[in-house]
């Protein structure tokens, strides 16, 4: 009780001493945590729906048999709460081959091999692009990422809104309906992760000491 008797004695003080400066809540800094991951960047096929595991093989399958392993693009993948962007590097400057907005992010999973993932963009007017990748050891890691990313957007898009809209309104449909499905989504991609490496791990396949 005392320290805090004193504590605003000095508050007190001090904005009596025309140093008056209103109390208030600073906003928080608008930094972003960036992953980055260098993997194969295989392309973009057009898929017909913006979410479903049977689409996100089918697109790898796709692009898998119709490219060579040389055609592979190495680049790096970086995966920020508001974009995910495909990187080109380049002896003097990096290229951006593809900018990705996370709250048009519809779908994402790894493929039956654990190496591939991809995730689907809405595009709008009812088109929708898959992208494709390969990763190194397995893609969880990049799984994890872009799961973290629509999460944190999520939550944002949440924190924005305004307070009579937080507690929802069935007469208006919600501005963050693509990230609030995404977040679904992206929960099913990773029990499909983790299921796909369970059969990696039996005994007769574990490495000889």
């Amino acid at each position: 009780m005392a320290e805090r008797k004193s504590a605003k004695a000095a508050a007190g003080s001090s904005s009596q001493n025309g140093s008056d400066v209103p109390l208030q809540e600073f906003p928080m800094p608008k930094t972003e945590l960036v992953q980055k991951f260098h993997v194969l960047y295989l392309g973009v096929t057009s898929v017909s729906r913006p979410i479903g595991m049977d689409i996100i093989n089918g697109a790898i399958d796709n692009l898998v048999s119709s490219t060579g392993k040389e055609d592979w693009i190495p680049v790096i993948l970086s995966i920020a709460d508001t974009t995910v962007a495909v990187i080109k590097e380049k002896e003097e400057e990096e290229e951006v081959l593809v900018e990705c907005r996370v709250r048009f992010l519809s779908f994402m999973g790894v493929g039956r091999d654990v190496h591939s993932f991809a995730f689907i963009m809405d595009t709008g007017n009812q088109h929708f692009q898959c992208h494709v990748f390969w990763c190194d050891p397995n893609a969880g890691n990049v799984s994890e990422a872009v799961q973290a990313a629509c999460v944190l957007r999520y939550q944002k898009c949440l924190v924005a809104r305004p307070p009579s809209q937080r507690a929802g309104s069935s007469s208006s449909p919600s501005s963050d309906s693509v990230t609030r499905r995404v977040t679904t989504s992206v929960k099913r991609s990773v029990q499909s992760l983790i299921d796909t490496l369970k059969p990696k791990k039996q005994p007769s396949e574990l490495p000889q000491q």
